[in-house]
């Protein structure tokens, strides 16, 4: 291998372990603030910030209570699965494994935790704003949606890219 690829494998798997450390650290603040959430929650104590408005949880009913915290516990459970699979991208790319079929599988999977977030972050807002007196109206984002069709994609080309390798490779 040349010099100047081995190089820029260098620095690609020294960012990769240091991105894997962030992600490690977003893992543990969203399972904090998730377990916060779910347990305020239920509770009916204090209140949750969704779009810079404040849903109070203190006068709702435990059944309200308790279906709100399920789709908050998997609103945080879909944004812990971005994360983690972005964290086994990163962990590939640390190991040099770039264009290889685990990192196209795990950027895939990063994709649609994306859509997954995406849903999941709406059905949220729907039912914090449902759950509240006097209903009130939020306001949602389509980002992590367009994120994740375009990641899909990209994986897509890239999986596309591993077989030509391959193919290439086993040509003579």
């Amino acid at each position: 291998m040349q010099p100047e690829i081995q190089a820029k494998l260098r620095r690609i798997k020294k960012v990769s372990v240091i991105l894997r450390v962030i992600c490690k650290v977003l893992l543990a603040l969203i399972t904090l603030v998730g377990l916060g959430a779910v347990v305020c929650v239920l509770l009916g104590v204090g209140g949750i910030n969704y779009g810079n408005t404040i849903f109070w949880t203190a006068g709702l009913t435990l059944g309200h209570r308790l279906l709100l915290g399920a789709v908050t516990a998997l609103t945080f459970a879909a944004l812990f699965k971005c994360f983690y699979h972005l964290h086994r991208l990163f962990g590939d790319y640390s190991q040099g494994d770039i264009f290889t079929r685990a990192s196209v599988g795990q950027l895939r999977q990063f994709g649609i935790a994306c859509l997954l977030w995406g849903v999941m972050n709406f059905l949220w807002g729907v039912s914090l704003a449902l759950s509240v007196h006097p209903q009130r109206t939020f306001q949602g984002h389509a980002d992590s949606f367009v994120i994740g069709a375009i990641l899909i994609v990209i994986a897509w080309f890239m999986d596309m890219a591993v077989d030509l390798s391959e193919e290439n490779e086993l040509t003579i």
